[in-house]
């Protein structure tokens, strides 16, 4: 069961580094090009559709590194997953700081510049947060084969 755990985990981390990657230098970055008539929809359509495929595995994720401060393999050492955990702290943090804030403001307003600019400043803390969650969980899959 805790190998499952972790694998679940793992693939979470992975997952949701490269999600969020790709959303930090593509989808947010075309946000401009979008228009500012069509704006609103847009971002409205983009929060409705933002659930499976980047909520609901960030929040997995978040439980499942809860979890793992009890429940974890015997190649996963405690810092390891206090770290894990603090790691997905920042990204929800970041999250409900700033960039679900910015997006349904953005959904109810409509185009906003400075809104834009400060998305796309503060959601490298969740990117660069989910990026180190991906390298920790795969440098400990490594460590635990060598």
């Amino acid at each position: 069961m805790k190998l499952i755990i972790y694998a679940v985990y793992t693939f979470l981390a992975t997952y949701n580094a490269g999600n969020m990657m790709s959303l930090q230098l593509q989808h947010y970055g075309i946000y401009p090009f979008v228009g500012k008539e069509n704006f609103k929809s847009y971002i409205s359509a983009n929060n409705k559709a933002a659930l499976i495929p980047a909520i609901l595995p960030a929040m997995v994720m978040l439980i499942l590194s809860v979890i793992l401060i009890f429940i974890r393999p015997v190649f996963m050492t405690t810092w390891e997953a206090i770290v894990s955990l603090a790691l997905n702290i920042i990204a929800f943090i970041s999250t409900f700081k700033w960039q679900r804030k910015l997006q349904s403001d953005m959904a109810n307003t409509g185009y906003d510049e400075e809104k834009i600019k400060l998305l796309l400043s503060t959601n490298w803390i969740r990117t660069i947060a989910f990026i180190l969650l991906g390298i920790l969980t795969i440098s400990i899959l490594i460590m635990a084969v060598k």
